[in-house]
């Protein structure tokens, strides 16, 4: 599958990078257009993958995948014009969902909305995938197996993306906040810089994996964890006093009422 990035900023880039790492791509195989290149000559330099002087060249492709900020998705769209009919198209950008994306694309073009996250970068993705599109069962399968080379994806209906695509997008920058306080903390109590970064990330990520792989309820691994009287609530009981839980209930309810 031939793949057209439009725009190739950081998430675009964190998901041609996880591709290519993966070897779920080639280089050949991915092209893209952005008129400030700097991340696109970086994945060329190491990977050999295309760089597009011009918006229109990106609709040689069997996949066009629309990176740029939400408010040029439609100057895109205006521009490519008819070079988009009978095309695949992606749309990575905030907010723009199935009706959105229907109402500007022309009628012959199959598309889906997708909310990825930057970790695909390393393999360990979340991506929502819109359950309403019109890709080909042919194509949505293909679609599927790449995102899923690079973490895992979830069909949601489009009334539940906005939300779960503000938690699985902005979520990453709150756990980095959580590792990096964590990490200060080992800091403060003479554990160096480099070490108390891989304690903690060790850590997080160990706990994430726990809760997939056991199906147990995180409610319950924090008790199991937990001693009667022992030190592990007593820090749990600070973090409540102080609000953590509801402070990032509060930061996605914060996001929720700007998203468009």
């Amino acid at each position: 599958m031939k793949l057209s990035f439009v725009g190739m900023g950081n998430m675009a880039s964190a998901i041609a990078r996880g591709l290519l790492e993966a070897g779920a791509v080639k280089g050949a195989e991915i092209a893209a257009y952005d008129p400030y290149p700097a991340k696109l000559e970086a994945l060329r330099a190491e990977f050999g993958i295309t760089k597009l002087d011009k918006l229109t060249d990106a609709a040689d492709c069997d996949l066009l995948v629309l990176a740029v900020k939400p408010n040029k998705i439609e100057a895109v769209v205006s521009e490519l014009g008819a070079l988009l009919e009978g095309k695949a198209v992606l749309c990575i950008a905030l907010g723009w969902r199935f009706a959105e994306l229907d109402a500007i694309l022309p009628a012959s073009t199959r598309h889906l909305s997708v909310m990825p996250n930057t970790p695909m970068q390393v393999g360990e993705g979340m991506c929502i995938f819109e359950r309403e599109n019109t890709l080909t069962a042919e194509e949505h399968d293909a679609v599927r197996a790449l995102f899923e080379a690079i973490g895992s994806v979830e069909v949601l209906e489009t009334g539940l993306m906005k939300s779960a695509g503000t938690v699985t997008g902005c979520g990453p920058a709150f756990l980095y906040l959580v590792i990096e306080a964590l990490a200060d903390a080992a800091v403060y109590h003479g554990v160096a810089r480099a070490d108390a970064y891989r304690l903690v990330a060790q850590t997080v990520l160990g706990a994430g994996k726990m809760v997939l792989e056991t199906g147990i309820h995180p409610g319950q691994l924090k008790d199991n964890v937990c001693s009667p009287g022992g030190t592990t609530i007593r820090g749990v009981a600070k973090l409540e006093e102080l609000g953590l839980r509801s402070a990032l209930i509060e930061a996605v309810r914060e996001i929720e009422g700007t998203n468009r």
